[in-house]
């Protein structure tokens, strides 16, 4: 006799899960479980040993399975496999684009890796870690936010002095380097280097052309080409044995050739060039980082720290802890302020940026050994990690550690950051997508175009202040004697309207 029917069903709380067993059956005693026994198992416990898939029996809920047995596709079980509820709101939206929950899924990364690329874009700023630049900005801020606590007073000081002493250090060297090039090698009798010995090749095998002419009237070849000193000194043994025995002279200067100064490879000078140019555009970028700083965030008193994630125990709170507790970042700042910064810290640095440029590609246009070249390019980048050396090795840990916590300014609205539909975001990637001249002008490689540019206009400033264009090359302007050892920061920073004090009559001229 039919004395009843089961259903089996799992019923999911949210700590245990109860298993009701009603079986279909004929004549058979019914299987009896343990509810209270079921409760007191965890969920965790349950579902490391058994797995779950929707039922399809009468009572439909849940069924239990094996744990390691495959789940039998539906478009529930694809939506709790692949992670999240968000998956099964998913596959109505799929199934309207005509796609599986999976290369919906894809579509959806797209979009976002599109939509979170162009905030890379907007970007934020902030101060430059690990730079005396840097402290000079935010610690007045930090202590105008304390409301000028002593605590912070010498770390204010210190900054704003190490800031000095990066900037006399910088701009000194940069002076001396600037003096051997336009006054110590004049009274050594050098001229500038140009594009002597630029046809080197060419000029080795046929010397005839006017363009393998050197600085001493003699044709450019390679057996002849020395650097300056070495020529200088093959000069003065020649020099000196005329005047030792005059008689043969003229014979002497005939056997005794000194040969001719001139560059080694004059694409290995622009190639090294180039490399250093590469190496001082990260300056550059520093300083419109800063120039965006000061102009984008607010001109009015905004605290640059705050107090942030604490112990919910007052009592497990240490002052160990404390400092990771408080959030410094980028605010505003009042105009004053703003003012200070840059007549103090961004006009200065963009100067010694233009000095460094300058003088390091006259340095390098001025230097014709292949191996001279390519060291120097290098070394000459030394001058711009100085404020990092001297921040790491003067500035106290506190202001060290304030500058690498400090967080950036964002240059984008707060809201775009809010949460989006799935429509949304899939729309909004259709919106991002650029079109033809937007992809055109977006597919420019614009630092390698700025670099390139930037080198062009630092040569050619080269070659229009130091050479004359004669017989289609480059040659050494007249040479005049200074009349002191004296090169100051005007002559460095602006040479054309100050000229080094030289006398009038040259000692050298490509014309004599």
């Amino acid at each position: 006799m039919l004395c009843g029917c089961q259903i089996r069903r799992a019923i999911f709380t949210e700590n245990r899960a109860e298993l009701v067993c009603f079986l279909p059956m004929f004549n058979e005693p019914r299987e009896q479980v343990d509810s209270e026994q079921a409760r007191t198992t965890s969920r965790s416990s349950r579902e490391a040993s058994v797995g779950y898939a929707m039922g399809t029996g009468i009572g439909g809920g849940y069924i239990a399975v094996p744990a390691g047995q495959e789940r039998r596709a539906s478009e529930g079980s694809m939506a709790d496999k692949n992670g999240s509820r968000r998956d099964t709101l998913r596959l109505a939206p799929a199934e309207e684009l005509g796609v599986s929950l999976e290369e919906y899924r894809q579509l959806l990364a797209n979009a976002k890796l599109v939509g979170a690329m162009k905030f890379m874009q907007l970007g934020k700023v902030g101060i430059e870690p690990n730079s005396v630049y840097g402290a000079a900005i935010l610690m007045p801020q930090v202590a105008r936010t304390a409301h000028w606590h002593r605590f912070f007073l010498p770390h204010v000081v210190s900054s704003y002095f190490y800031l000095l002493v990066c900037m006399f250090v910088h701009a000194t060297m940069l002076v001396y380097v600037g003096k051997e090039l336009h006054v110590m090698n004049l009274f050594a009798g050098q001229m500038y280097l140009c594009d002597f010995g630029a046809d080197l090749p060419a000029c080795t095998l046929d010397d005839d052309s006017e363009r393998c002419v050197g600085p001493f009237g003699t044709p450019v070849t390679a057996p002849r080409l020395y650097s300056w000193s070495q020529w200088a000194s093959r000069s003065f043994v020649r020099d000196s044995l005329a005047a030792v025995l005059p008689d043969q002279a003229e014979k002497i200067r005939t056997i005794a050739d000194p040969g001719e100064y001139g560059v080694e490879s004059y694409y290995c000078r622009l190639l090294c060039c180039f490399v250093y140019v590469i190496s001082i555009t990260q300056e550059l970028d520093n300083i419109i980082n800063m120039i965006r700083l000061l102009y984008n965030i607010p001109s009015e008193e905004q605290p640059w720290f705050k107090l942030g994630a604490e112990e919910d125990d007052e009592t497990a709170e240490t002052m160990e802890k404390w400092l990771s507790q408080v959030e410094v970042k980028v605010a505003g700042m009042p105009r004053t302020w703003k003012l200070v910064n840059v007549f103090v810290v961004l006009l200065p640095k963009i100067m010694l940026w233009e000095m460094t440029a300058s003088t390091g590609i006259n340095f390098l246009m001025e230097t014709g050994g292949i191996d001279d070249i390519i060291v120097n390019s290098v070394a000459l980048g030394f001058l711009l990690t100085l404020d990092e050396i001297i921040t790491d090795a003067m500035l106290s840990a506190e202001v060290n550690h304030l500058l690498d916590e400090c967080q950036e300014y964002p240059l984008y609205q707060e809201g775009d950051l809010h949460t989006h539909s799935d429509q949304e975001t899939l729309s909004k990637s259709e919106e991002l997508a650029p079109g033809h001249l937007q992809l055109a002008w977006e597919m420019i490689p614009k630092v390698m175009v700025f670099c390139l540019g930037l080198l062009f206009w630092l040569v050619t400033r080269y070659y229009t202040l130091h050479c004359d264009f004669v017989d289609g090359r480059w040659v050494s302007k007249d040479m005049h004697l200074p009349n002191s050892l004296s090169f100051s920061l005007a002559n460095a920073l602006f040479g054309r309207f100050f000229p080094v004090d030289a006398a009038q009559t040259p000692y050298w001229s490509m014309n004599a």
